[in-house]
């Protein structure tokens, strides 16, 4: 009989919330929000930017202070962060753009002629590439010097390489070099003759 009771109770009281929500779904919200019946008054935009302002300018207690003093080092609370406005600009401290267009530096151990048939001194250039409607090719610049331009085809082969912006340059036989360029969008190769040592 304990159990009974205790079980008709039981669901007594589960049930008496679901019909408390009911009555209080069909109350008038309106009037409940009105500030003539919960006897408030009602408040112009402009008091309660005041309010606001003086909340914030009201002294800070000895425990909020020891607390910002504990939490000054975290990212959060860091003014540099919260006045920080992006600029377009990634980690790298370039736009995606300008990485694209970056020209990587390659070593020429010995010197090399170009398609052209000119000699490319052997040392330290950066690697740029061309294309217009019929040709591909690789430039080897200093500064605004360009020194040499390498024809170049499309290439699969990305050399294992961990960058995606690279050049590289392989001795394949001894009287080859060839060169690879890889950017964002491309990733091409091309050869070159070596000097022969006089």
């Amino acid at each position: 009989m304990k159990k009974l009771l205790t079980t008709v109770f039981f669901i007594i009281f589960l049930c008496s919330p679901a019909f408390a929500e009911d009555e209080i779904i069909d109350m008038d919200m309106d009037l409940i929000d009105s500030p003539s019946f919960s006897g408030r008054k009602a408040v112009t935009q402009e008091q309660f930017n005041n309010a606001i302002e003086q909340k914030k300018k009201q002294s800070r207690g000895l425990v909020q202070k020891f607390r910002d003093f504990l939490n000054r080092n975290k990212p959060e609370n860091d003014s540099a962060l919260k006045n920080f406005k992006y600029d377009g600009v990634g980690e790298m401290g370039t736009t995606a753009k300008a990485l694209s267009n970056a020209k990587p530096n390659v070593v020429l151990s010995s010197d090399i002629i170009d398609s052209y048939g000119k000699v490319i001194p052997k040392g330290h250039y950066q690697v740029s590439f061309n294309e217009s409607d019929d040709s591909k090719t690789i430039s080897f610049v200093q500064g605004s010097n360009v020194y040499g331009v390498v024809k170049a085809i499309d290439t699969k082969d990305n050399w294992n390489e961990n960058s995606i912006i690279y050049a590289r340059i392989l001795y394949p036989s001894p009287s080859v070099a060839k060169i690879i360029f890889s950017n964002l969008d491309v990733c091409v190769e091309g050869f070159a003759r070596i000097v022969e040592p006089i």
